[in-house]
């Protein structure tokens, strides 16, 4: 559950930043939603970098020979 909540404040964080640079671009209802759909990208991009790096590392482990 940890990992579950790391990834969402990060997502959380990412979201925030970015909107902060192109959220002047957007109405309020258009912000409500690019937030929403970067949430949901950047949470996705994190859960896959995990993913990958959790086979690296596996595959870095001596086998039982």
């Amino acid at each position: 559950m940890n990992g579950e909540s790391l990834r969402h404040d990060v997502a959380c964080a990412t979201a925030q930043q970015i909107l902060e640079v192109f959220g002047g671009l957007l109405r309020e209802e258009e912000q409500r939603d690019a937030f929403a759909e970067i949430y949901v990208r950047v949470k996705a991009g994190l859960e896959c970098y995990e993913t990958r790096s959790e086979r690296v590392l596996a595959r870095m482990r001596p086998g039982k020979n």
